[in-house]
Parts: structure tokens; sequence; C-alpha cells
């Protein structure tokens, strides 16, 4: 029987590289896409993954491109990141940062625009948001209009794509001392990794919202 072929956007990243690891232990063929070779070398040493690909996913034409060349897969992760903003409120953020920030939300469009000609019935397409989707506080108002965006864009791929599965991991703030959580764990790739294996290699699961942010959903926010 032929392994499993999993494609992960955003492979060469912190998150990206720690999905790949838990899928590649899994026994599936991973694949990573990104923008930048030089990284993408360093995360295929890291992580076992059996090809690298540079890429824009957020470019619908290079999107459509690759996918074409791969032809049909399994499992299409989306683990880009965001990048970084000098200022996260919404009246604070000069557009082209928050329209650069939103670059995430394109890629994950394309992932789902484009999967249901590549990813084979059953697999799946898994994108990640974040808590403050669900749990907005001040100063985050850029973050949560992307998270809450990325969520609403699986609710309805998750119909439109049937039988293909598609969920969403959300994560707290990885790596950032616990300040609102209910556990005292600060998140790291590692457990986002755990995560997406699990929804991927459970058949049963479509149209998810798996939460792994130590209980901040639940937690005060800092005002």
């Amino acid at each position: 029987m032929p392994n499993l072929t999993t494609v992960i956007i955003g492979g060469s990243g912190a998150m990206g590289s720690a999905i790949a690891q838990h899928i590649a232990a899994a026994g599936h063929d991973v694949i990573l896409i990104g923008r930048d070779q030089g990284r993408l070398n360093d995360a295929h040493q890291r992580t076992g993954a059996t090809q690298t690909i540079a890429a824009d996913f957020g470019d619908a034409s290079e999107a459509k491109r690759v996918l074409d060349e791969l032809g049909v897969i399994d499992h299409l992760v989306v683990a880009t990141s965001a990048g970084p903003v000098r200022a996260s409120s919404i009246p604070a953020t000069v557009p082209s940062e928050f329209q650069r920030a939103h670059g995430r939300l394109w890629t994950s469009f394309n992932a789902v625009h484009f999967a249901p000609d590549h990813v084979r019935p059953g697999g799946s397409v898994t994108l990640i948001s974040g808590s403050s989707g669900r749990r907005p506080g001040i100063g985050f108002g850029v973050w949560t209009s992307l998270h809450g965006s990325i969520e609403a864009l699986a609710r309805a791929a998750t119909i439109e794509l049937a039988p293909i599965r598609v969920n969403v991991v959300s994560p707290g703030g990885i790596g950032m001392q616990p300040d609102r959580q209910l556990i005292e764990r600060r998140g790291t790739g590692d457990d986002i990794g755990l995560a997406v294996a699990s929804l991927i290699a459970n058949p049963a699961i479509t149209g998810a919202v798996l939460d792994v942010d130590s209980g901040e959903r639940l937690g005060t926010w800092p005002t």
C-alpha cells in the first residue's frame, strides 16, 4: 500500500516544521511548500520530509501550478505565518500591514479553492486560525479579523468540499508567557503538530475547530 501524501504550505516555519515532523513520523510522504528555498532546505533536514517546493501559495496561479504538478494528494495543511505587524489594533494598524497580515487568509482560500481537483475524497484540508477569532480583545483586532475569517471560510468549505474533510486548529499564544490560560503551559509548535496529525488521522472528523490554547479562550483577556 503506497504511503499517504501530505502537503504542508508554510512548511519551512516553526509551526509548519513541527507539523511535518509528526506527520512524517506517521509514515506519510510530506511535501513542504514555502517561499524561501533556503529555509525549506533547513526544514527538509529537520523534519524527514520527502520533497520541498518553493512557491507563494498566496498567489492563485502559483498555487494552481504546484497542485497541478503534484496531481492527487491525500491531505493539505496551511501553516503559513501571517507575519508581524507593528500594531495589532484595528485603529492603529497601517492598512498595508493589515493587508499583508491577511495574506494567510488568501493562502487558506487558495487551498480550499483548488482542493476539489487535487485532494482525494475522504482526504482533508486543515487550516490554522487562533483563539482571538472567537474571543476578541482590545489590541488584537487584526488577529481577530484574520482568525475569524479563516474559521468562517472553513465552515463554508466543510459543506462545499465534502466528502473532502475540512478542519481548523486554533492555537493560543505560541511561546508566550501564560497570562490568561487555565493551565500553566506555554504553547509550542509541537502541540499544534500533534493536533493536526490527530485530525488528519481520524476519518470521521470534519467541520471541527480544535482549540490548542491551554484554555486561553476561556480565560481573561488583558485590557
